[in-house]
């Protein structure tokens, strides 16, 4: 857990020894306190739940001893507990904030369907990152792949079991015969694996998983370190036994899972996309002698990005940040400001640590860039707006003038058509002419 090198009493010796006397208990205490619950930090083999929570118990156990040291700090300084708390919390913040989550999923659907009705429905689907990267294709009876280059897929494929191995394994849950099967029974696997990240690419924590959903509600899953199986409903029991047997199976499988964190690397490195940075500045708009210098960064992929604006490699708060937000091709933006005196147009630039990979770029001291290009945007936007307008002016006056003229000619026809039709109007007509 703690090597003891680490806690010795040489770093201490320069300080006063009041200090030196606080330091070396607080390593006392915490040596003991660990070394105490070194089994259960350690021997996650001796039971399957400990092996399944493992990185959750490592947590709460590195938050403990953490405590322990504050706790031991505070009681040699007279501080107050509330202090130790903040600081620790603010401790687990900062290691929290950060952090990049990358998962490869594969989900399987299988539907049963009541008798009269075509039966049952199978669909298969690849996320990457919520990205669907491939499914499989009924039609054809196999996978197709939707992203990504042939040369990535190479080395990636999908979990082994066939279509007609997910419908057989729904039929015998649901007591369906092949050719009855009464009521809608559902039968769902997710399996894949997720990786947690610093910002520089250090592996926080890796998650490998295969559960199954029964009509709604866990079935049972598979439980990576140990190789068993894991019944979660009284249905499960009789299948739990049947898979934990099929050792051979259970091996492919944890050998599949492992191969998933590797394809993660791989997927991650083709679709990672550096940012493009900007920095510009406008006026502040209450108090002239200020500037809104603003850094930029869009186009980038994953989503996970830190930013900072600096003067002089001296770090500058940012009163505003827009956060990370999508772009409209799967892409992200973020963008983070500063105020700045007027006059001060020097070393300012704009650092931002993308996929373990920093980038930076710096501010020339122009101005009225951004305000040049939203009023161009503005004008274009008013140009448009007045030809659309102008476009439903003359539809409007050329649909009246259809209507007008066909009611004109609708009108003639009729009085030409009421005449024919009337023959005594006709002859009287022609009589009166007569006489005249």
């Amino acid at each position: 857990m703690f090597n003891q090198r680490i806690f010795s009493a040489a770093p201490y010796q320069s300080l006063p020894g009041a200090v030196t006397t606080m330091c070396m208990g607080t390593r006392r205490v915490l040596e003991r306190k660990c070394t105490e619950q070194r089994p259960l930090v350690t021997d996650f083999s001796r039971s399957p739940i400990l092996a399944q929570h493992r990185h959750c118990l490592q947590l709460l156990m590195s938050m403990w001893c953490f405590l322990c040291v504050f706790g031991a700090v505070s009681s040699k300084l007279k501080m107050d507990l509330k202090f130790s708390r903040i600081v620790l919390f603010a401790y687990i913040g900062l290691r929290g904030v950060y952090s990049e989550r990358h998962h490869l999923l594969f989900v399987y659907t299988v539907l049963t369907k009541p008798d009269g009705v075509s039966g049952p429905v199978f669909s298969a689907v690849c996320l990457y990152d919520d990205r669907w990267i491939s499914h499989y294709s009924n039609e054809e009876q196999t996978w197709k792949r939707d992203r990504f280059d042939p040369e990535i897929w190479r080395y990636t494929r999908e979990p082994d079991d066939s279509r007609d191995w997910f419908i057989n394994l729904l039929n015998t849950l649901a007591n369906c015969t092949s050719s009855r099967c009464d009521g809608l029974h559902t039968l769902q696997r997710r399996v894949g694996c997720e990786v947690h990240k610093h910002p520089d690419g250090a592996v926080m924590n890796v998650n490998a998983f295969d559960e199954y959903g029964y009509d709604g509600e866990d079935f049972i899953f598979f439980n990576y370190y140990t190789m068993q199986w894991i019944d979660k409903s009284p249905k499960a029991k009789e299948t739990k036994m049947k898979w934990d047997a099929d050792r051979v199976h259970n091996h492919h499988l944890q050998l599949h899972l492992k191969d998933c964190m590797d394809w993660i690397s791989t997927f991650n490195a083709s679709i990672s996309t550096p940012p493009a940075l900007h920095m510009f500045a406008s006026a502040a708009p209450h108090d002239q002698s200020e500037l809104n210098l603003t850094c930029l960064a869009t186009g980038f992929s994953p989503k996970l990005i830190e930013m900072k604006i600096t003067l002089n490699n001296i770090t500058l708060k940012p009163f505003s940040s827009s956060g990370v937000r999508p772009n409209d091709n799967q892409s992200f933006q973020m963008r983070a400001s500063v105020k700045i005196h007027r006059d001060e147009k020097q070393g300012y630039e704009c650092h931002v640590l993308h996929s373990g990979q920093t980038f930076t770029t710096s501010w020339d001291g122009s101005l009225g860039s951004r305000s040049h290009h939203w009023a161009a945007v503005a004008a274009g936007a008013f140009a448009i707006e007045v030809l659309y307008i102008t476009y439903l002016i003359y539809k409007n006056r050329w649909l009246n003038g259809q209507m007008n003229r066909n009611s004109s000619t609708t009108e003639q026809r009729d009085n030409i058509t009421s005449r024919s039709a009337d023959p005594l109007t006709a002859s009287d007509s022609h009589e009166n002419n007569e006489l005249l």
